[in-house]
């Protein structure tokens, strides 16, 4: 008898265990559901915000002028936010995203997208304690540095190759004057190099839409470029580093464009000390370049050169004013090497003309051969002396660690087949990081022997004419995902 009581009472005890057990369990187990829902809605919301911040930050970019370029980055973030958080996403109401405000002014050359929302989510478990809604609210800022953008366009001769009823300078055209609708009027700065055997360079400036005093803005001067000429492709970026320079603006991203479809052929140089036979004016100062067509074994070299072209329409191979009727290149650019006893070991900039490249191999960067200055007549030589020179120059630019100017490449292929671009060179010149881990074992090193702490630029490849527009839009995007950082 005293057996069964006894379990009566354990009985009892368990029952009012469970229960009290019950009690604090089922609303853990409610806090617990409520909770994940809130902390999944909130996940959602700081998704949403963030999208729009960053979505408004890039539209900053387009617009004539900062009234449009506001109202086009809130109209941006607002529609990103929408369509990132979905009406009615697990029950929530009274979705609140006010109008985001945009800061202009509290840093210099930087502009910022704000971005907060609001949400009232639903609770289930937790009404039982007479709480049926939660507020969630998220924040988020996105910003949009100003630009100094050098577009530097290769205007030689083999741009004048037909493509589909059209020629690549045609093209090069159109789509260089569309790139520059990337860029914000008024806050961007956005000059221009045209590059053949001399180049031509307008000033950066933030009114780059507007005609100026004569009547010029950089898309009209792009609609006058008349393709020909060698590539003397270190004077061309050289003159587009030289205006960043000027400008001389560590608050905005400096950044070279570059669009070419060849190897560089031609770099100026001071050949004062390498004159020969009757020519010998005081100074001896221009382009010498090979008229190969390519890495051939045949053709001619030619010399000297205008390294400075007067305007964007500029298309001749004129004889520099250094050269006078003592020379024979004054009768006939073919005759410079009776002028001339060989290349200079630098060019006028200070860049070696010896390097990895050479003759035996202009696409090799490790060729055990040093470039031979002495042979001007080959254009082998020449060809190697100007990719060792714009090599060389590309380095001074990366490693300028007060302006960290950034290099974009857009090559051209398909168009010159006797002298298609170099692409390892280009994408050692933009110090793309793809090289990193590209499975050719050279460009692996080529990268290692750089510094990969130097500014790091994109390269794109456009196999013919008819992708120059998407080559140019990845360029504008890889630059505004930057600048929106």
């Amino acid at each position: 008898m005293k057996n069964q009581k006894t379990k009566k009472r354990q009985q009892g005890i368990a029952v009012i265990m469970t229960v009290l057990t019950m009690m604090i369990a089922v609303p853990l187990v409610g806090l617990a559901f409520d909770v994940g829902i809130l902390y999944m809605i909130r996940g959602k919301l700081y998704q949403a915000v963030d999208a729009a911040a960053l979505a408004g930050a890039r539209a900053l970019g387009q617009g004539p002028d900062s009234g449009t370029q506001t109202s086009n980055a809130q109209t941006a973030a607002t529609k990103y936010f929408n369509a990132n958080f979905p009406t009615g996403f697990w029950g929530t109401i009274s979705v609140n995203f006010p109008t985001p405000t945009v800061d202009s002014t509290s840093t210099p050359n930087y502009r910022s997208v704000n971005t907060i929302a609001t949400v009232t989510a639903p609770l289930y478990f937790l009404r039982m304690l007479g709480q049926n809604t939660a507020t969630i609210a998220a924040t988020a800022t996105a910003g949009r540095r100003d630009a100094l953008v050098m577009l530097v366009l290769d205007r030689s001769y083999s741009m004048l190759n037909t493509f589909q009823g059209s020629t690549a300078c045609a093209i090069m055209k159109t789509d260089a004057a569309n790139f520059l609708s990337n860029f914000a009027q008024g806050r961007d700065m956005v000059g221009l190099t045209i590059f053949g055997s001399s180049a031509y360079t307008y000033a950066p400036t933030t009114s780059f839409g507007t005609p100026d005093g004569n009547g010029n803005t950089v898309a009209s001067l792009i609609g006058s470029i008349n393709c020909n000429g060698n590539t003397n492709m270190t004077e061309a970026v050289q003159q587009a580093y030289a205006q960043i320079q000027a400008v001389n603006s560590t608050s905005r991203a400096n950044v070279i464009v570059m669009m070419t479809d060849g190897r560089p052929n031609g770099f100026t140089g001071n050949y004062s000390s390498y004159r020969k036979g009757t020519c010998n004016p005081t100074t001896l100062r221009g382009v010498y370049a090979q008229w190969a067509g390519g890495p051939l074994t045949s053709g001619e070299t030619a010399g000297l050169m205008l390294w400075v072209a007067p305007n964007a329409s500029y298309d001749a191979d004129a004889v520099t004013p250094d050269a006078n009727n003592t020379c024979q290149m004054y009768s006939n650019l073919a005759n410079g090497y009776q002028d001339l006893k060989q290349m200079p070991p630098t060019d006028v900039y200070g860049n070696s003309t010896t390097g990895p490249y050479s003759a035996n191999n202009p696409n090799s960067p490790y060729n055990s051969t040093t470039v031979n200055l002495n042979n001007i007549t080959i254009p082998e030589w020449v060809e190697a002396a100007a990719s060792n020179a714009v090599d060389n120059e590309g380095t001074k630019i990366r490693t300028d660690t007060t302006l960290k100017p950034a290099i974009y490449v857009v090559a051209l292929e398909g168009n010159a087949p006797t002298d298609p671009p170099d692409t390892l060179l280009l994408r050692k010149l933009a110090n793309d990081p793809s090289m990193q881990n590209d499975p050719d074992p050279t460009t692996r090193t080529m990268w290692a022997g750089q510094n990969p702490g130097q500014t790091v630029g994109f390269f794109v490849d456009a196999p013919d004419a008819s992708q120059l527009c998407a080559a140019f839009n990845q360029i504008a995007t890889q630059i505004v995902v930057r600048l929106a950082k």
